[in-house]
């Protein structure tokens, strides 16, 4: 694997390349990094060129600016970095608050993407009945700092936290650092920006990118329903994959199995 930094406006991106063919993007959701996809990666670097990325303010990618609209600003980010990789449309998986990323990229990039896999973007005009329950989580954080922030999210979102290691190495002390910090970034910036975000239909309905709307296994989730909203909205069937919403860490080989599939099916 082969790791570079790209320098844009403001920050420092820094991105890895691993494998062989055509290219294939990696984008994480919210507060997580390219660490996210390390077991998904290889299960697929046999047949794509694998980029991973950290996106601007989140662990490696440290910037002095970020906007209101980090959405925004990250897709401006993912469209420099397709320039800097020079590949043509490229095939992407995005999770999460990343595929809210991608969605916003295709609109003001339309055709620059060939397919684009979202998978279970949490877009709040879908939510339905699960937002209005939902924590106002940034003023929890703001509130009570980001322990609080992170157990309230991750209860309203369905997530499990998992517990932490008994024995942790340096490594592992080192990545709970900087998912603490991710964290801050995620519940100052990133979730409103997300929350705020709205889907131009007809920007996405013409685009040239194929949009494929995929979800997990955890039905009744919040990403869950909203991407079963987004998916009807836009007139497609959502695609299942295997695993919850975190299925490419869970069950990295069926999930790379689904994935090379669904790329290489016809529009």
């Amino acid at each position: 694997m082969i790791s570079k930094i790209l320098r844009v406006p403001g920050a420092e991106i820094h991105y890895d390349v691993e494998g062989s063919g055509p290219p294939l993007l990696l984008v994480p959701g919210g507060p997580a990094d390219a660490t996210g996809f390390a077991a998904l990666r290889p299960c697929l670097s046999d047949r794509y060129t694998v980029v991973t990325f950290d996106p601007r303010g989140i662990s490696r990618s440290r910037t002095t600016d970020l906007d209101d609209d980090l959405v925004g600003q990250h897709a401006e980010d993912v469209q420099r970095l397709l320039a800097e990789l020079d590949r043509g449309p490229v095939s992407v998986l995005a999770n999460s608050g990343g595929a809210i990323t991608m969605l916003e990229h295709t609109a003001r990039y339309p055709g620059a993407v060939r397919t684009l896999v979202a998978h279970e973007p949490p877009v709040s005009r879908y939510l339905g009945d699960p937002l209005a329950d939902f924590p106002d989580i940034p003023a929890i954080y703001r509130e009570q700092g980001v322990d609080a922030a992170i157990g309230a999210f991750m209860a309203a979102s369905g997530f499990e936290i998992p517990p932490p290691p008994e024995h942790p190495t340096a490594e592992e002390i080192e990545q709970g650092k900087r998912m603490r910090g991710n964290f801050e970034v995620f519940f100052g910036k990133l979730m409103g920006a997300i929350g705020a975000w709205e889907p131009d239909l007809a920007a996405l309905a013409a685009a040239d990118t194929r949009i494929v709307v995929a979800v997990g296994d955890a039905v009744g989730t919040p990403a869950y329903e909203a991407s079963i909203g987004l998916a009807r909205a836009l007139g497609r069937e959502p695609v299942r994959f295997p695993g919850d919403h975190a299925g490419f860490a869970a069950e990295p080989e069926a999930f790379a199995t689904r994935l090379d599939a669904t790329l290489n099916e016809e529009n």
